[in-house]
């Protein structure tokens, strides 16, 4: 496999995990660009980075640089991600992938376009922990699936970005892009969308519910909080038995199988090194590497689709921001 040279466009807190995972793997980051070069020069020291960049330009336009991770907060993903494309480079995108799938569809198109790899960074998918679940799931020991339900809701007060309109606030977005995609991935795209919300003050959700139908039956519940902490696990159900997923489910975590009886035929706990945000990046080398321009786990296809359920979620509640 062909190691590509990274470059992270942003240094902030959520690069700075990713960072830390991808040393782990053995990564190669080759550059990091900021709108403080100081913010770029200290990122870079801490991680052994040699090219440091002031500004997005300079660092999407840096010949050593093979792949972007863009990871400043999602009113500019669509902006950032046009950017790195445009200049050539292959694309690892924070979730959520964008505002809405008008801007996803736009990015799917310039990828599609110039040949380039783009990767949502729904990190959980390529988990260990998911790669057993879905095993678990497509072996059929489940039987057909019937119902789904999932948290993500976390006491969120500390982060002032959550409630800020202008930075795509918002517990939907933030944190229960985590159910939806797990849905999704299992069901695919509902068929009815019911969903219900209270806002803030600023006009966010502090707390919203949605409940998936689908034409063969199949129902998924996701709710999702920034002001209280929840159980953030799930459980699948399907005619022959379920699975548990433990807190927290999106990450490295332990599950317990049941058949129909309650009885437990498989459990799941191992750990990993790091929190596992490397393995979303090394999905995307093996991928470049063998010429897709598509994830057979995590499509840019899906991600467009993902985004247009979330966009009928907030036509529901209420919830739309000042780009839009």
């Amino acid at each position: 496999m062909t190691a590509l040279r990274w470059g992270f466009l942003s240094a902030g807190g959520i690069a700075t995990s990713v960072a830390e995972d991808f040393l782990i793997a053995g990564l190669k980051i080759q550059a990091v660009g900021a709108r403080d070069l100081d913010k770029a020069n200290q990122f870079a020291d801490k991680f052994g980075i040699s090219n440091r960049h002031q500004g997005y330009d300079a660092l999407v336009n840096d010949p050593e640089v093979d792949a972007i991770y863009v990871s400043t907060p999602h009113p500019w993903h669509h902006q950032h991600a046009l950017l790195a494309l445009n200049a050539g480079k292959h694309v690892l995108l924070e979730k959520p992938f964008t505002i809405n799938a008008r801007e996803a569809q736009e990015i799917k198109d310039l990828a599609n376009s110039k040949k380039l790899f783009v990767l949502e960074a729904m990190w959980s998918r390529f988990l260990p922990s998911m790669d057993a679940i879905f095993e678990v799931i497509d072996s059929g020991i489940l039987g057909d699936i019937r119902l789904i339900s999932a948290d993500h809701s976390q006491y969120l007060p500390h982060i002032p970005r959550l409630r800020d309109r202008e930075l795509g606030g918002g517990a939907l977005l933030d944190l229960g892009i985590y159910p939806v995609s797990f849905a999704v991935r299992i069901l695919g795209k509902p068929d009815h969308i019911t969903a219900k919300a209270t806002l803030t003050d600023q006009k966010v959700d502090e707390t919203t519910s949605m409940i998936f139908e689908y034409k063969n039956g199949a129902q998924a519940t996701l709710t999702t909080c920034m002001s209280s902490a929840g159980p953030v696990n799930a459980v699948v159900i399907g005619t022959k038995g379920r699975i548990e997923v433990a807190k927290s489910f999106y990450e490295q975590s332990s599950f317990t199988v049941f058949d129909h009886t309650g009885t437990v035929i498989q459990k799941y706990n191992k750990a990993i090194q790091g929190n596992g945000r490397q393995f979303q990046a090394m999905h995307l080398e093996a991928c470049v590497a063998q010429g897709l321009i598509e994830s057979p786990v995590m499509s840019i296809t899906e991600s467009v689709e993902i985004m247009h359920v979330l966009d009928a979620v907030r036509a529901q509640i209420g919830l739309k921001y000042p780009t839009e």
